[in-house]
């Protein structure tokens, strides 16, 4: 089995003109959107009502700051509360079930099947 790996210590130094705006958000800056657009078209919905339901803009994407209202852009934390909640250790990558036995496992039964094919 060919365990693939980067060929230098930063894979990613030739990458270039990653434009990160194709990115998808994530699930918190996700709702928020949904949230607006769905306020916004509410309001365009009930423009032409003579008593139209108006929902709070603070429950729906809108924080309040300073007498304006401002886009909240997500809920919760930006980051994780520490660097050690980000990092993966290689202790993590190897666990459950020591995965290099098995890597050594596969690849002597690929030699022992190579060696039985060059006999034929």
């Amino acid at each position: 089995m060919k365990v693939y790996k980067p060929y230098g210590k930063k894979p990613l130094v030739g990458v270039k003109g990653i434009d990160f705006a194709l990115l998808p958000p994530c699930h918190s800056v996700l709702m928020q959107q949904i949230k607006r657009a769905n306020l916004i078209c509410s309001i365009w919905n009930n423009a032409t009502k003579m008593n139209p339901r108006v929902f709070p803009p603070n429950e729906n994407g809108w924080v309040l700051e300073n007498s304006k209202y401002t886009l909240n852009w997500f809920e919760g934390e930006m980051t994780p509360p520490t660097l050690q909640d980000m990092v993966v250790e290689e202790e993590d990558l190897i666990a459950e079930g020591d995965d290099e036995d098995l890597l050594n496992e596969c690849e002597s039964d690929v030699m022992e099947e190579d060696i039985m094919s060059d006999e034929d």
